[in-house]
Order: C-alpha cells, then structure tokens, then sequence
C-alpha cells in the first residue's frame, strides 16, 4: 500500500509490522528553519531504501536522499546544533548510588 503525504513531500508505504517506510525522495529542498529533527531509516532493516526522513515544524514528514547535497548540509547543520546543546563533563544521573528500601507489614493474628 503507499500512499502520498501532504503536497508529495514524501511517499511512505507500509513495510512488516505497519512500519512506514519512504519509498522514494523528495525533490524541492527544505528550508533549514523549517526542520525540527530527523531520523535515519536504513534498507538494511524494514525499509527498502535508505533515507533521512525531516520532520518539519508543521508536523510533516519529508523523505530525503543522504545523496543530496542539502540533505547533507541539513545534517551538518543539525548535528552541530546538537553538539552545542551537548555539555560535555556534565554529570550523569543514574541510580547507581541509590539504596533499595522494601518496606513490609505484617499483619498481626
């Protein structure tokens, strides 16, 4: 089944297990501004092809080629953003140092 999201920014399909795989890219560019994240998706998996797909202010999603040079560009630009929000030597939080504390009750005869 495929079908074709918003304006033919992207055509996914449903792969195993109502996945929803791109099955073909984009052409027109996005505006940087308007790209709020993006995950890999990877023949190697699911999907049939290998693809960016941008999720975008208005809640879209695009598909794009890694072989584009403004996808690639769009990546740089968002990984260094991430890079920065990174601080690195921040302490992590874990629970290592917590101790486990049961409380119980008995009830009395």
């Amino acid at each position: 089944m495929t079908m074709t999201v918003r304006k033919m920014f992207c055509v996914m399909s449903d792969g195993p297990l109502n996945y929803a795989c791109c099955v073909k890219y984009t052409r027109n560019p996005l505006p940087f501004g308007a790209i709020k994240g993006f995950i890999e998706q990877s023949s190697r998996e699911v999907c049939r092809i290998d693809a960016i797909i941008f999720f975008t202010k208005n809640n879209r999603k695009v598909c794009a080629s890694v072989g584009d040079q403004w996808v690639r560009a769009a990546l740089a630009r968002l990984r260094s953003k991430i890079t920065k929000l990174t601080v690195k030597g921040t302490p992590r939080i874990t629970t290592a140092g917590l101790k486990l504390t049961i409380h119980t009750t008995t009830k009395s005869p």
